[in-house]
């Protein structure tokens, strides 16, 4: 999953996605921070008390680079790795502000577009893609 494609988005649809997000990995014994926006303003936002504050930083950076790009944090890292070329090489942009790092996700509504991003950090940033797509495919089926 490389965006996650909607009829509707609400806050209330945001809180119920972190929420299964942060269940899921509790399940898994895993630690993580999770950040649901819509548009552009963070609407949920969970660091577990086992993190680091600056979690909220690397959600920040991956939730950029998926609203520059719109397609997930993931794909961006992979396109960059396969053509041998970092951000600030193939886009000029900075490192302090954009993480080329898997972990967040777009969010389209139809016939409107990106209204949001879904973005983990704490994993692996495979692990922080794959979480949610795991908890988010019961959720959107």
């Amino acid at each position: 999953m490389h965006k996650i494609i909607l009829t509707e988005f609400s806050n209330r649809i945001a809180l119920e996605m972190g929420l299964r997000i942060i269940e899921l990995a509790q399940e898994r014994h895993q630690r993580i921070a999770v950040e649901v926006s819509r548009l552009n303003h963070s609407v949920f936002l969970y660091v577990d008390d086992h993190l680091a504050a600056e979690k909220i930083h690397w959600l920040k950076r991956k939730a950029n680079l998926t609203r520059l790009f719109e397609e997930s944090s993931l794909q961006c890292r992979l396109d960059c790795e396969a053509r041998g070329m970092s951000l600030q090489q193939r886009f000029g942009l900075d490192n302090q502000e954009y993480a080329l790092k898997g972990g967040a996700i777009p969010i389209f509504v139809e016939n409107a577009g990106m209204v949001g991003t879904v973005a983990v950090s704490g994993l692996t940033d495979v692990e922080d893609h794959q979480i949610i797509v795991d908890a988010l495919a019961d959720v959107l089926n």
